[in-house]
């Protein structure tokens, strides 16, 4: 059996795949930005989570908002194969899902939306008890050393909220992270057998991508400390590196 291509032979095609294309890419990750944003901070400044009805309209929201992003990161994925192809990239691309037949991405992105929002449910109801605990807080009370939030309560919040995280990583970043690359290459596939088909390409592999993630976390810090300009080059990378993953794995399955 063929030895699977190294973290490193991945990221060496990935830069030499990308010379002469950075405008392109730069400016479809400017255009996701532009059409992407501003939604998410209406979403953010317009909704509550301090009351049970305010999560009920936010989970709604970051639905729809998860379904729209859906289509750009889709997008975004078919440029960075068209580049791990050898082919010629255009921003356009950023919107090739939205043309035709785009039911079966709608399939698709509500699966992944629904377990993010599963995922981080729990800890939105315990921060509600915690922000119910602040606002009713006796700042009397305070002289007496008391806590305005039960500190066994924000032990919870914080393992929900880790847990919430780390189950969603595992999900949409390991399991399903090959799903959109399968719907480019498989047409004839339909949502759930995407899905399918993803888990099984990844068995045995989620180690080698988580790898392969960890392994850009020196170059994100670094890229936080330049205020996120670094980024338009690092996350760039990081796709090209993640679509020569995908082809890798699908030609040595």
């Amino acid at each position: 059996m063929n030895q699977y291509l190294s973290s490193a032979s991945l990221k060496a095609l990935a830069k030499g795949q990308l010379l002469g294309k950075y405008g392109t890419v730069i400016g479809a990750y400017l255009l996701h930005f532009l059409c992407t944003i501003p939604v998410g901070m209406a979403i953010t400044l317009f909704t509550s989570t301090d009351t049970i009805p305010g999560i009920f309209i936010y989970c709604v929201a970051l639905f729809l908002f998860g379904l729209l992003s859906g289509y750009f990161i889709a997008g975004e994925t078919y440029i960075y194969l068209k580049i791990a192809c050898n082919q010629t990239p255009f921003v356009s691309d950023l919107f090739h899902f939205f043309r035709g037949d785009t039911f079966k991405l709608f399939q698709i992105q509500a699966v992944l939306t629904v377990i993010n929002i599963l995922c981080s449910l729990p800890s939105l109801l315990v921060s509600n008890h915690i922000n119910q605990s602040l606002l009713s807080f006796d700042m009397n009370a305070a002289a007496t050393g008391a806590l305005p939030v039960n500190a066994s309560l924000f032990l919870v919040y914080i393992i929900l909220y880790l847990a919430g995280t780390i189950i969603n990583f595992y999900v949409q970043s390991l399991l399903f992270s090959q799903v959109f690359y399968l719907m480019l290459d498989f047409p004839e596939y339909t949502a759930p057998e995407l899905l399918q088909r993803s888990m099984r390409l990844m068995k045995g592999n989620k180690g080698r991508l988580l790898y392969v993630t960890l392994s850009f976390v020196p170059l994100i810090l670094l890229g936080a400390l330049s205020f996120g300009i670094a980024f338009l080059w690092l996350l760039p990378y990081m796709e090209a590196v993640y679509a020569n993953f995908y082809l890798d794995l699908i030609r040595k399955k």
